[in-house]
């Protein structure tokens, strides 16, 4: 019985440490699939900066060419609800906001 108690124990804070890395990658694919789909919103939307955008969009694609499968699966989703519904993680794409994305330290790697 105390074999069982300790096994459970050391599953469940096995558990407990490997879950914040799992939500952070899974966070991460997200992000970068919405960046990537917003990149290819804004190509079609701001004149004369198509080709940023879309130097932009095949790096980050690049990015999650090394990811995992199921990571994949999540950063496609976010690029097509990005994509279609005009949205970055909830904002609403304009010119603006498309300049301030490039502009963005966080996306900087990907025009370098």
């Amino acid at each position: 019985m105390k074999w069982i108690q300790i096994t459970v124990f050391a599953l469940t804070a096995l558990m407990l440490m490997a879950s914040p890395t799992w939500a952070d990658s899974r966070q991460d694919a997200h992000r970068i699939g919405a960046f990537a789909g917003a990149m290819k919103y804004c190509a079609e939307h701001d004149d004369g900066r198509e080709g940023r955008y879309k130097m932009a969009r095949l790096r980050a694609f690049k990015e999650v060419d090394d990811m995992s499968s199921r990571r994949k699966l999540d950063a496609i989703a976010a690029r097509n609800l990005a994509y279609e519904r005009g949205r970055y993680l909830g904002r609403r794409l304009d010119r603006n906001h498309c300049r301030q994305l490039v502009k963005a330290s966080e996306w900087r790697r990907f025009f370098n």
